[in-house]
């Protein structure tokens, strides 16, 4: 018996970081991990005084 073999998704889920720097929203990041997008947004506020806004997306995995 033959077994298929998963074809990958051709889209990667996760979280868009846009920021504010004054001229309206700029996509800037992209992050697969709930995880890595805590950490990221952590490090954006710390760093960046612009507004940050998070909103779940996808982008295509192969370019």
């Amino acid at each position: 018996m033959k077994t298929k073999i998963k074809k990958p998704t051709k889209y990667i889920y996760g979280w868009k970081f846009y920021v504010d720097y004054g001229q309206g929203w700029e996509y800037e990041h992209f992050e697969e991990t709930f995880k890595g997008m805590k950490e990221s947004r952590r490090a954006y506020i710390e760093n960046c005084k612009y507004p940050l806004k998070i909103s779940k997306g996808r982008e295509l995995r192969y370019s």
